[in-house]
């Protein structure tokens, strides 16, 4: 039984040709948790996000989302998910990317009304006024009219978060937002991911923002050669991590933190 869980994944295995990226995966995320996944380049992280929002072709294994099927791996038997379930996955999954992928030929509002209008059918002036209502949460009310290269890049994150929103999904994904931009833009992204967790939203995190993690997260998951190695609320996996890998992991990453900031 999976009980309440929105996210479920079993037995992930992802490979590009002979190199397996996801080794036997199972994760379960219930509705309104927020999990934080770290891990050293290559992990598998990015890939495990890319899965669950059917970007990326699975070779075993199944992943679901509040109740649709979105993988079903190629080597298993059964068909995978049909055309109608992964238009249904599209409008229940956001995903935010490292790139903030705004369209550079349109307005910060033509960027968010573009998939309600086109994939929900959305009336132009109902479109606009969800926009609206969205930039006003990720405090960008007054860059409607602009395009995206007058933006900053904590900006151009904050639309492509509200342009995600816009499909009112039930799961956020959000894969190193932070990592493309300035340390002083960092904050501001970081801040309107936090309203989102505290105004409920389901959200799957890949980051190295460790302050965040601690925070904000209900569990973290460290990921190591494409498994997860371990799982466990932020307060305990920072103070008293159960392997060994995860503790040197996060003590190599505190060492360079500490250099840096000395």
């Amino acid at each position: 039984m999976n009980g309440d869980a929105l996210i479920v994944v079993e037995q992930l295995t992802k490979r590009y040709g002979t190199a397996t990226v996801l080794n036997d995966v199972n994760l379960k995320l219930g509705p309104g948790q927020v999990l934080v996944v770290i891990g050293p380049s290559g992990s598998g992280k990015s890939t495990l996000l890319r899965c669950l929002a059917a970007l990326e072709p699975i070779q075993r294994g199944t992943i679901r989302i509040d109740g649709t099927l979105a993988a079903k791996g190629d080597e298993d038997s059964g068909a995978g998910p049909d055309r109608a379930s992964l238009k249904t996955l599209r409008e229940k999954v956001g995903m935010v990317f490292q790139q903030f992928n705004l369209f550079p030929h349109l307005t910060v509002l033509e960027n968010i009304t573009l998939a309600p209008r086109r994939v929900l059918g959305m009336a132009p002036a109902e479109a606009e006024s969800l926009a609206l209502d969205l930039l006003r949460r990720v405090g960008l009310e007054d860059k409607r009219d602009v395009h995206p290269e007058r933006l900053s890049g904590g900006q151009q994150q904050r639309a492509a978060i509200a342009r995600a929103l816009a499909m009112h999904p039930r799961v956020m994904l959000f894969d190193e937002v932070t990592s493309a931009l300035d340390p002083e833009l960092v904050g501001e992204v970081l801040r309107t991911m936090r309203e989102l967790a505290e105004q409920g939203m389901t959200m799957l995190v890949v980051t190295h923002e460790m302050a965040f993690a601690r925070d904000v997260a209900d569990d973290v998951v460290f990921m190591d050669n494409g498994q997860i190695i371990e799982r466990s609320p932020p307060a305990q996996i920072f103070a008293q991590p159960k392997e060994p890998r995860t503790r040197a992991f996060l003590e190599r990453l505190l060492e360079r933190e500490g250099r840096r900031d000395g």
